[in-house]
């Protein structure tokens, strides 16, 4: 009976720690949308020609071009519904989480004559959260998987600097300062192993800090033309705090209701190029490259200390992620003096093999269609941008998933709004 619950009780943790990661809008891992509405309307393709104070999220070696100060400010919203239909007894789970804020706000600042310019980000690049209805928490093809709430945030703290060397290179700098939390509250269904029992609560509420860094370089060959490449490297965030599940001290020898908790995530290093031209003075067009280094988060390790005996020595989830690639293209044209209109398409691939994927941590590779509208107005700028996903069918066999074959039907939109103004 014992080991019995031990095995059952890992698999809720597991899903515990997978659903946390849950909501994946942009499809590739756990990275956030885009930051600002420009971004958005052109697909996310924002390393050539980003010039304002949120270069320092795409490429912090524009600052360099910039001849006054400027502030960005904006929220992105991003919206995601996914339907589970279990491959064996076709029961569907719907998750349809509500439209989620994500603010980002950047700074930028000369500094007097020297040719040197200051960037400020404080984003949030990676994070979201899952929920399914309770409604179906107790039905068979989510046992023992009863996850009502689950969410990672994460806040990246970004200084930069740039500098403009001659009249065709400029280069970029900068470092990350990260705070993040990851918090979980699920039915521990106890009922499901003995079913005398009634359900308990499992909880976990977990912090922590970590640090990164970010270079930039961008050529231009000829007056038209911009070469661009950046590099923001991988870094591993140690999460601590408290684990407590109710009901199970009676059950489980030699645990208690409440212990410590920690595990660690591994973040990816990010390399990225793009290029780009103006090919009239009112239309430009950029082509974007990023390759991530999914690969690095083959397995997440759980330490709960003195409630230990309850992951049976199974105290790591594999997740065998494999490294990822994104590829876009996205333009602007200022079709008159005070407006300007984007568009763009990017293919994004999704990090998450099928004998790893389960209902609550969807995804596939994806096709970004988006459109934009910029309206300035003296020193402001008002910016809009949607993005429209078209995801793969995805449907892992019986072999590649025994638990969750099926198919998995993700549908997602975003949208931006973004003030900006240079002083």
């Amino acid at each position: 009976m014992t080991k019995r619950l031990n095995k059952d009780a890992f698999m809720v943790l597991m899903c515990l720690m997978t659903a946390g990661l849950g909501q994946n809008v942009m499809a590739d891992g756990y990275r956030n949308p885009p930051m600002t509405a420009e971004a958005i309307g052109k697909s996310g393709n924002g390393i050539v020609f980003t010039d304002d104070a949120s270069a320092a999220a795409y490429n912090p070696a524009n600052l360099a071009f910039q001849k006054d100060g400027s502030f960005v400010g904006g929220l992105t919203f991003a919206h995601l519904e996914h339907t589970y239909t279990a491959g064996i007894t076709g029961e569907k789970a719907v998750a349809d989480d509500p439209w989620t804020p994500l603010p980002n706000i950047f700074f930028s600042q000369l500094f007097g004559e020297s040719g040197v310019v200051f960037g400020l980000g404080i984003t949030t690049p990676y994070g979201q959260g899952s929920e399914y209805s309770r409604d179906a928490l107790h039905d068979p093809i989510f046992r023992p998987n009863p996850i009502y709430e689950a969410r990672l945030a994460l806040i990246d703290i970004n200084p930069n600097l740039a500098l403009q060397l001659n009249d065709k290179v400029a280069v970029g700098v900068g470092v990350s300062v990260i705070y993040s939390q990851l918090d979980f509250t699920q039915y521990f269904p106890w009922s499901a192993i003995v079913p005398v029992l009634p359900d308990g609560v499992a909880e976990v509420d977990a912090d922590g800090y970590a640090m990164g860094g970010n270079v930039a370089l961008t050529w231009l060959p000829t007056e038209k033309q911009r070469v661009a490449l950046t590099y923001r490297s991988s870094f591993e965030v140690h999460y601590e705090g408290d684990f407590e599940v109710s009901g199970f001290a009676p059950i489980v020898p030699g645990t208690t209701p409440k212990s410590d908790f920690s595990t660690r995530i591994t973040f990816p290093n990010i390399v990225g190029a793009g290029y780009g031209v103006e090919l009239s003075d009112t239309v430009r067009v950029e082509a974007n490259f990023e390759w991530l280094e999914w690969s690095s988060n083959d397995r997440i390790n759980i330490d709960l200390a003195n409630n230990q005996a309850l992951l049976a020595g199974q105290d790591s989830i594999p997740n065998n992620w494999d490294d990822t690639i994104k590829l876009g293209v996205g333009g602007d044209w200022q079709f008159s003096e005070d407006w300007v209109f984007r568009a763009g398409y990017a293919f994004l691939e999704s990090p998450i093999p099928d004998e790893t994927i389960s209902p609550l941590l969807p995804d596939a590779d994806r096709h970004a269609i988006s459109v934009g509208l910029g309206f300035q107005s003296g020193i402001h700028t008002v910016d809009l941008g949607y993005t429209y996903s078209i995801f793969d069918d995805r449907a892992p066999t019986i072999a590649e998933n025994p638990a969750y074959s099926g198919t998995y039907d993700i549908d997602s939109d975003l949208l931006g709004v973004t003030y900006s103004c240079i002083f």
